[in-house]
């Protein structure tokens, strides 16, 4: 590489760091995959994959047709909108199941006389609300783990959805980073846009991986209970925020 592409390079990492990392429908999505180590690998490399088509697309001028069409930008804001809602509504959802298992352990608990009560008894506790998506407590880190873990075709539609349907990542992909890319010319626009993509690589990487780390601290109903409470109280913020903008 030119030497004189190297800030340019670096441009575009920063300019990108600067719009992926933030607390977003995207980044809660693959923490929460990460921690339940559920297809980690896959949800990466759609999210890099999806940037690395934005941002290709931008710099190529496909910005210019984005802004064009406000309309198709508007009915894509109240379609993500509603599919935020929605993950928020499932996130709640799991939220109920949980605290409704623990509730009917305590009951369980307390019949059998406090310690009296057997590992098979709780388990059997839990057992009588495993007829929803995600049901009962887990007596081990990998129960817990697994009991979080969805097939491969959901998180892959889960993952295009909050990647596709928000308006912003067109908004910021294609026309900012497109815009930014075209200041510097017909060549060294690729410098800046392989710096943004180079960050888009990292970053997803590293999340990813560092949320897979956090799985272990993960063993409890109660962890899980206030990380999809976060995680659908954040939905529910971005959700508003796309409706009303």
């Amino acid at each position: 590489m030119d030497i004189a592409a190297l800030p340019i390079l670096l441009t575009g990492f920063t300019s990108q760091a600067s719009l992926i990392v933030a607390v977003g429908a995207q980044n809660a999505f693959v923490i929460r995959q990460g921690i339940a180590r559920s297809h980690v690998p896959a949800i990466v490399g759609i999210c890099i994959a999806a940037d690395a088509v934005l941002v290709t697309l931008g710099t190529r001028g496909m910005g210019v047709v984005v802004e064009s069409h406000p309309s198709a930008l508007s009915a894509l804001t109240w379609i993500g909108a509603a599919v935020l809602m929605l993950y928020a509504i499932l996130a709640f959802k799991r939220v109920f199941v949980r605290v409704r298992a623990l509730r009917r352990a305590a009951i369980a608990e307390r019949r059998h006389g406090g310690s009296d009560i057997s590992a098979a008894d709780a388990a059997g506790a839990d057992t009588v609300v495993a007829d929803t998506v995600v049901a009962g407590t887990a007596a081990t880190s990998t129960a817990a783990t697994n009991m979080e873990q969805s097939p491969l075709r959901t998180d892959i539609l889960t993952c295009l959805g909050v990647t596709f349907l928000n308006p912003n990542v067109y908004l910021d992909a294609i026309v900012l980073m497109g815009g930014l890319a075209a200041t510097y010319g017909a060549t060294l626009k690729w410098s800046f846009a392989a710096g943004a993509i180079l960050c888009s690589i990292l970053w997803f990487t590293l999340l990813g991986a560092l949320s897979a780390t956090m799985s272990r601290l993960f063993n409890s109903a109660q962890a899980w209970i206030a990380l999809d409470t976060v995680i659908g109280v954040a939905m529910v913020l971005i959700s508003i925020h796309l409706a009303l903008s």
